[in-house]
């Protein structure tokens, strides 16, 4: 609050700001040295409308993604006299060390004094507003003992901001959507707003955001934005420089083109190129031999897919959203009268319902927990199996008829496909796989796909090899 003359004029500057920003006007923030950020202004429309709930904002590194979230949530605190927000990422250091420099510096730059218009209580971790306002700043933090992030479930924000979306678990933005639009919300007539920044990633943002914006489904109450570092207007030119300088060829694509289609995780079995490459691949190898793997479905949760293989390329593929057993067993028959695939080149997991199919069709059995063959160092069979699929995709062995699947399936299978990690690499022992469940909190659905391919290796330590001189042979021996 104000304590002198100087005080005084900086608390007229600041409330100019707040009145600008209270009526949609954001120059002050998005125009420097008659240059504007248009895509930023974007952004701001975007944080302060009343239409969209929900907002993804990135694409590359450099975009000023952070600026704008600092920005949004100070003049928010300011204009908005007691409301509450909150600003998560995957650790309270990150935040201290990168986004409260941020905040920092973007305060400087609008008059906002430190100890004049805020304070920050470091042992708690907030920001208090001289007029009652109040930023929280959260632990988002995957913890085993909080899948859920209960620890956050009575908390009632007016909105808030999680900064490097693709560090979060999915559990963190599903359950903070809900806690926003609880505190002095209708008293000022604002709408519930999620901000969400970040880098490209394939996680759930790529699920519930990008992709559902590239073909154009997005619901209404959900806005992406991609903001690439050349349309940032106030970018020091050594920095794209040196995002064009690097040797990395994910990296470069990622932060420099925003391209959400290359991951750079180092624990990843499969690169993106290898996994593409599969989508009518002249070079798997097909040996005239069929074989079928099918992953059985949950009731209202997986798919069940059902592929047909000749060596290592698939033929002929079903996939079933939410069906009874007997169709997926009927399936299974039908796709082994055609292709005339003997019983023994057939699996499916037999983990819950599928165990049924297992036994009524008389076919292998998958078990995913199994003890892996020929006592090699993995963790369980699913971990062998997947271990071997990424030596097929790598070697450009694995591939799939193009004229089976749509552009979505193409893309679900590779986004897939890339969760064959290796996993736990700091310790010591058995090799392990990224667990199913941690898949579906990065990426919000089950690795149906992925878990039908790896089947396929089973063979790889089963195969029957069955002479054609069969007949001759019993013969020879009296039979």
């Amino acid at each position: 609050m104000p304590r002198n003359n100087k005080d005084i004029q900086i608390s007229s500057q600041v409330a100019v700001k707040c009145e600008l920003f209270r009526r949609g006007c954001f120059d002050f923030i998005t125009v420097r040295d008659e240059k504007k950020h248009d895509k930023q202004a974007d952004a701001l429309k975007i944080l302060t409308d009343s239409e969209h709930v929900e907002f993804l904002y990135g694409g590359a590194a450099g975009g000023a993604k952070s600026w704008t979230g600092v920005s949004w949530l100070m003049f928010n605190c300011l204009t908005y006299p007691g409301t509450k927000w909150f600003v998560g990422r995957k650790s309270l250091k990150s935040i201290r060390e990168t986004t409260l420099i941020t905040f920092y510096k973007a305060a400087a730059m609008y008059g906002v004094e430190r100890d004049v218009f805020f304070w920050y209580n470091g042992q708690d971790n907030y920001f208090e507003f001289f007029n009652g306002s109040r930023i929280n700043m959260l632990d988002l933090n995957y913890l085993p003992s909080d899948p859920l992030y209960e620890r956050y479930g009575s908390s009632e924000y007016t909105g808030g901001w999680i900064e490097e979306g693709g560090e979060v678990n999915f559990g963190a933005y599903d359950t903070l959507k809900t806690r926003i639009g609880r505190h002095l919300n209708d008293h000022y007539a604002l709408l519930r707003k999620l901000f969400i920044t970040c880098n490209p990633k394939k996680n759930w943002m790529y699920q519930v955001f990008y992709k559902p914006a590239k073909q154009g489904v997005l619901p209404g109450h959900q806005y992406f934005i991609s903001c690439l570092v050349h349309e940032n207007p106030f970018i020091e030119t050594d920095y794209i420089k040196a995002l064009a300088s690097t040797t990395d060829k994910v990296k470069k694509e990622r932060l420099l083109k925003g391209n959400w289609d290359y991951d750079d995780n180092p624990n990843a079995l499969c690169s993106y190129d290898a996994i593409l490459a599969i989508f009518g691949n002249h070079l798997a190898i097909t040996t005239g031999k069929k074989y079928l793997t099918a992953d059985i479905a949950r009731f209202g949760s997986d798919f069940a897919r059902i592929c047909v293989w000749d060596g290592y390329k698939v033929i002929d593929l079903k996939c079933f959203a939410v069906s009874k057993t007997t169709e997926i067993q009927q399936c299974i028959i039908h796709f082994q009268k055609k292709y005339r695939i003997p019983s023994r080149n057939c699996i499916a997991d037999e983990d819950g319902i599928g165990g049924g199919v297992v036994d009524n069709c008389g076919i292998e059995g998958f078990a995913n927990n199994g003890r892996p063959f020929a006592n090699e160092n993995y963790m369980n069979l699913q971990t062998q199996c997947g271990y071997k699929l990424a030596e097929h995709i790598n070697a450009s062995e694995v591939g799939i008829e193009p004229d089976l699947l749509s552009q979505e399936d193409r893309e679900q299978i590779a986004l897939e496909l890339e969760q064959l990690q290796t996993w736990d690499v700091d310790s010591d022992g058995k090799l392990k796989l990224k667990p199913k469940e941690e898949i579906k909190m990065d990426i919000g659905c089950s690795p149906d796909w992925r878990d039908v391919f790896l089947m396929r290796c089973w063979f790889d330590y089963n195969e029957y090899d069955i002479p054609e001189n069969l007949g001759d042979i019993i013969s020879s021996i009296g039979y």
